[in-house]
C-alpha cells in the first residue's frame, strides 16, 4: 500500500518550477550585508527572503508581473523600489555605507533560486511568547518534537509535552487544536518537519477565543505560508534501538507531498510505524502491620498506520473553502506480568498475574471550513464543522495464580462520536480588534465491558462482572474579546467566554443514571507595555476548567487481577483554575515570568485496601496553590554556538478535603532544561547537540515526587544543499530517567517506581525534493474535546 501511495504522490507531483529572483545585498565597498530581509509584494501576495552570511538571497515566483521590493536591516527600511519580473532575474542591491536609505540597483539575467527568512528568535506579545523557529539555525532539520524541546518554557520527552508551571498542555497547528493526544500526538509531531515551521507560540493563559477546557496552556505551531507555487515531496524514515536483555528496533517511515497552485493548495501524507516499549517497576503499600507489594514488568508493541489528506480551494481573493480527512489505525499488543505479596488480618500470601491485551483502534477525523475576508484590515469570518469517529475493540486475557489458576477473558468495546460546529468572526479597526464566536459540541459514547470466565479454554459470560456505560454530553459556548492598541507602547486585551454543559451517564448494570449540568463564565485579561525594542512587559489573567473523561465517570469496576480493580466515579465534578502571570522580555532573548495559579476541586486517583482487595477510585479531593518564577535565555552571540537555557522554580501548597488522603506540607520545586548546539563548520550544516533536563523533588496533593534528570547528545548533518538531513541522537546517556514517589493515605503509604528503556539510540533520515517553499494545505482540524476521550 505504501508503494502505491508513494507512486500516486509522485504522479500528482509532476509540475514545473517558475521564474526566480536572486541577488546579493552589498555595501558600497562590496562587503556583504548579512541577514537583511528582502520582501517582494504583488497584490495580496508577499514573498520574503533573508540574505545569508555572504549577502546572498533567492526567491521563487510563479507569476510574472510588477512587484514592489523592500529591504530591511534590523527592522528598518533601507531600500524601496519596484521590479518587473518576466523570467529569471538577478538584482544586486548596493547599499551606501553612509546612507542606508539610498541604494543603487544593477540588473542582469540568471537561473536558479533559493528562499531564506529571518526574524528575532524570541518575541513577547500581550498574550503569548513567540519562538521564531525559522531564525534558529539549531532548530532546522529536526522534527516538531525536537523543535519544541528548543522552545523556551517547554519540556518534551518521547511520551509527553508540557509547559513550565502547567500540569499539561494542548497543541494546535495554525490555531486549530489537534484532535489527538499521548503517543498519537507525539507520533504526529515527529512527522512534521521544523523546516516547515515559521514559529511556535507558547500561550500560558489562553484568550477567550480558545476552549476553556484544561488546566494547561496551549502551544500553537504556525507553519510557513506558501511563498511560491509548485510541489514538493518529503520522504522520512527513522530507527530507534532499544536494549533490555534482547534488542528491539522501533521503526517509522512515511512520505508527504505538497502542492500549491494559484487556487488550489493540497497535501497528502502516509506514515507507518512499529514501536516497542518496555518498562519495569513496583508499588509497595504498607501500614498497620500489613503490606501489599507488587513488582511489574510491561512490554508494548504498537503498530500503527495513518494517512492525512487536506485540500483548500480559493474561491476568490477573499474567500477560501476546504476540508481535511485523517485516518489512524493502531494495533497495540500489551503484555503485563505482576508478582505480588500480601500481608493482612488473613495472613500472608503470594500470587502472580499476567495479562495480554491485543487492541484494535480505528479513528476517523474530518473537517470542512469556509473562510471569508471581510475588509482590507484583515477582518475575517470563519465557519467550520468537525467529526470524530472512534471504534476500539480489544481482546484481553488475564491469569491470576494463587493456590489455583483463575483465568478470564475481557472484550471491551468503545465507540464514540464527537460532532461540532462553530462560527468565528474577527473584526478589525485601525487600532482596535474584536473577536467573537459560537460553538456547539455533541459527544456520544457507548462502552461495552464483556467479562468471561475461562475454564479449560471455554468462555462463560459473567454478567455480574460485565458492564455497559452510555454517555451523552452537549456543550454550548460563546465568546467575545477585544484588543486595543492604546499607543505604540501600550496595548490591552480582554475577553469573556461562557460555556454551558449538560451530561447524562447511564450504567444499566448498576441501575444508575447520573445527570448534571453547569454553566460558567471564563474571563481573560491582558496588559502589555513595550517602552522600546529592548524591553517588553505584560501581565495577564485567565480562568480554566478541567472536565473528567468518559472513563473517569464510569462507575463500573475494571478488573486487573482476582484481587485488584479500578473504578470511575459518576459523581466526579470538573475542577477550575485561575492563572495570573507577569512577564518581562529583555532584548528578545531573556525572559522572566512570575506566575500564580489556584486550582479548586482537583481530582486524581486514590488507592484503598479493604477486605483483601486493592482498588483505585478517582475523587475530587484537593485544592492547590502554586507560585513561581521562570527564566529563559537564548544565546547566539558566538557564531559556532546556539544555546537555550530554561529554569523554573515554584512553591506549591495543597489542601485535601477527604479523610483518607494525607495532605502534603508546602513544597519548593524546580525544573531546568539546557540545550546546546555547536556548529562544526562555517556553513552550519554539521552540528553537535548536547543538553540536559531535570527537576528536584516536590510535593503535590497527597504525593511526594522524587527528582529526575537526563542528558542527551547527538549529531546533525544537512547534506546535498539541505535536501538530505541525517540526525543521530542518544537519549538519556546516563540512564537516569525514571518515575519515583510516595502516595500518603490515612492508614498506609504507597511507594512506586517505574523505569522504562529511556537510554536509546535513534537515527532519522529525511530526503526532500521539489520546491521547498511549498507547504501545501495548512488548515488543521479544530476540535477541542478529543482529550476527553481517554
Amino acid at each position: 500500500m505504501f508503494r502505491f501511495f508513494l507512486l500516486l504522490m509522485l504522479f500528482w507531483a509532476s509540475f514545473i518550477f517558475s521564474q526566480n529572483v536572486e541577488g546579493n545585498v552589498i555595501l558600497k565597498d562590496k562587503k556583504p550585508v548579512a541577514y537583511a530581509e528582502i520582501i517582494l509584494k504583488k497584490n495580496q501576495l508577499k514573498f520574503s527572503a533573508i540574505s545569508d552570511e555572504k549577502g546572498h538571497f533567492k526567491i521563487q515566483l510563479k507569476e510574472k508581473g510588477n512587484y514592489s521590493l523592500e529591504v530591511f536591516n534590523d527592522g528598518e527600511l533601507i531600500l524601496s523600489d519596484e521590479i518587473d519580473v518576466d523570467g529569471d532575474v538577478n538584482r544586486n542591491l548596493e547599499i551606501p555605507n553612509s546612507d542606508l536609505q539610498k541604494a543603487k540597483i544593477s540588473e542582469h539575467k540568471i537561473e536558479g533560486v533559493l528562499v531564506m527568512g529571518k526574524k528575532k528568535i524570541i518575541e513577547r506579545k500581550v498574550d503569548r511568547l513567540i519562538f521564531n523557529v525559522e531564525n534558529s539555525v539549531a532548530s532546522q532539520g529536526l522534527d516538531a518534537v525536537e523543535a519544541l524541546a528548543k522552545t523556551p518554557m517547554l519540556r518534551t520527552t518521547d511520551k509527553s509535552i508540557s509547559i513550565a508551571g502547567k500540569s499539561g498542555v494542548a497543541v494546535m497547528v495554525n490555531d486549530r487544536l489537534l484532535n489527538i493526544s499521548g503517543d498519537e500526538l507525539i507520533n504526529y509531531l515527529k512527522n512534521l518537519r521544523s523546516d516547515d515551521i515559521q514559529k511556535i507560540e507558547v500561550i500560558t493563559t489562553p484568550p477567550a477565543k480558545y476552549e476553556a477546557q484544561g488546566k494547561s496552556g496551549l502551544i500553537n505551531i504556525v507553519l510557513k505560508k506558501n511563498t511560491s507555487f509548485g510541489w514538493n515531496v518529503s520522504l522520512q524514515s527513522s530507527l530507534k534501538n532499544l536494549y533490555w536483555n534482547v534488542p528491539s528496533v522501533s521503526t517509522r517511515y512515511g512520505a508527504t507531498v505538497n502542492y500549491q497552485g494559484k487556487k488550489i493548495s493540497a497535501s497528502a501524507s502516509y506514515t507507518d510505524g512499529n514501536f516497542y516499549w518496555r518498562m519495569k517497576g513496583y508499588e509497595y503499600s504498607s501500614g498497620n502491620n500489613s503490606f501489599w507489594n507488587t513488582d511489574s514488568y510491561f512490554f508494548n508493541n504498537l503498530r500503527n498506520k495513518s494517512t492525512d489528506w487536506k485540500l483548500e480551494y480559493k474561491l476568490s481573493d477573499k474567500s477560501t473553502i476546504g476540508g481535511s480527512y485523517t485516518y489512524f489505525f493502531a494495533n497495540p499488543l500489551e503484555t503485563v506480568k505482576n508478582s505480588s505479596s500480601i500481608k493482612d488480618e488473613s495472613g500472608e500470601r503470594r500470587f502472580t498475574s499476567d495479562a495480554v491485551a491485543l487492541n484494535h483502534r480505528n479513528n476517523h477525523y474530518a473537517t470542512l471550513f469556509y473562510d471569508l475576508k471581510i475588509d482590507s484590515l484583515g477582518s475575517k469570518l470563519s465557519i467550520s464543522g468537525n467529526l470524530i469517529s472512534n471504534n476500539a475493540n480489544a481482546d484481553d486475557f488475564y491469569n491470576t495464580q494463587t493456590d489455583q489458576l483463575v483465568s478470564t477473558y475481557i472484550n471491551p468495546i468503545n465507540q464514540y462520536r464527537i460532532y461540532s460546529g462553530q462560527v468565528d468572526l474577527e473584526k478589525n479597526f485601525k487600532k482596535f480588534k474584536t473577536e467573537s464566536g459560537l460553538k456547539f459540541t455533541k459527544i456520544k459514547n457507548d462502552s461495552y465491558f464483556n467479562f468471561y470466565d475461562l475454564n479449560d479454554g471455554i468462555q462463560t459470560m459473567n454478567s455480574t462482572q460485565s458492564n455497559n456505560f452510555f454517555y451523552d454530553e452537549n456543550n454550548y459556548s460563546a465568546y467575545v474579546s477585544g484588543n486595543y492598541e492604546l499607543s505604540e507602547k501600550w496595548s490591552v486585551k480582554a475577553g469573556l467566554r461562557y460555556e454551558f454543559t449538560e451530561l447524562t451517564g447511564i450504567s444499566p448494570n448498576e441501575n444508575l443514571t447520573t445527570k448534571n449540568h453547569y454553566g460558567k463564565f471564563f474571563p481573560t485579561a491582558y496588559i502589555g507595555y513595550k517602552p522600546n525594542d529592548n524591553n517588553a512587559f505584560s501581565i495577564n489573567y485567565s480562568k480554566r476548567i478541567n472536565r473528567p473523561s468518559f472513563r473517569d465517570l464510569n462507575p463500573f469496576k475494571y478488573i486487573s487481577s482476582a484481587f485488584e480493580y479500578s473504578s470511575g466515579n459518576p459523581y466526579l465534578r470538573p475542577s477550575f483554575t485561575d492563572n495570573v502571570e507577569f512577564s518581562y522580555v529583555l532584548k528578545n532573548n531573556f525572559t522572566i515570568t512570575a506566575f500564580h495559579n489556584y486550582s479548586k476541586n482537583d481530582w486524581d486517583r486514590l488507592q484503598r485496601i479493604d477486605n483483601g482487595m486493592k482498588y483505585t477510585i478517582i475523587f475530587n479531593f484537593y485544592n492547590q496553590n502554586q507560585t513561581g518564577v521562570s527564566l529563559s535565555y537564548n544565546y547566539t552571540k558566538l557564531s559556532w554556538l546556539e544555546a537555550n537555557v530554561f529554569l523554573n522554580a515554584y512553591y506549591v501548597t495543597s489542601k485535601t478535603f477527604v479523610d483518607d488522603a494525607i495532605q502534603m506540607p508546602g513544597s519548593y520545586g524546580s525544573d531546568f532544561n539546557v540545550d546546546n548546539t555547536f556548529f562544526l563548520n562555517k556553513s552550519k550544516t554539521i552540528s553537535f547537540m548536547l543538553g540536559a533536563w531535570g527537576n528536584i523533588p516536590y510535593k503535590e496533593g497527597n504525593t511526594s515526587f522524587k527528582g529526575i534528570a537526563s542528558v542527551y547528545s547527538g549529531l546533525k548533518l544537512n547534506l546535498m544543499d539541505k535536501k538530505l538531513m541525517l540526525n543521530f541522537l542518544m537519549n538519556d546517556v546516563l540512564n537516569t530517567e525514571r518515575e519515583k514517589g510516595t502516595e500518603f493515605y490515612k492508614d498506609f503509604g504507597t511507594q512506586y517506581y517505574f523505569k522504562g528503556i529511556s537510554r536509546n539510540l535513534s537515527l532519522s533520515l529525511t530526503y526532500k525534493f521539489g520546491n521547498n517553499d511549498v507547504k501545501g494545505a495548512t488548515k488543521q482540524l479544530k476540535f477541542d474535546d478529543q482529550n476527553r476521550a481517554r
